[in-house]
């Protein structure tokens, strides 16, 4: 079973339903710390670390997260 799938498998047991994946490569920056914002140069750089996110759509406002890096669940009312 792929890594992604394997997100997809954890995410139905935690929250039921399918969700899509998504990654988004870890960098670090090599040069440049807080100058690009102050017009300085800036050289970021991949590195071999990722962030993967499950999500699905919910039909109440509620806002669910879990990460399994810090065992930890939030739930949140959106609606106030």
């Amino acid at each position: 079973m792929s890594f992604p799938e394997q997100i997809r498998e954890r995410f139905r047991s935690a929250f039921g339903g399918e969700a899509r994946v998504f990654r988004a490569p870890g960098r670090t920056n090599l040069i440049g710390e807080h100058t690009d914002y102050n017009e300085g140069f800036v050289m970021p750089v991949a590195i071999g670390a990722s962030c993967w996110v499950a999500a699905a759509r919910r039909e109440d406002p509620r806002l669910a997260v879990l990460s399994e890096n810090l065992s930890a669940k939030v739930e949140v009312d959106l609606a106030g």
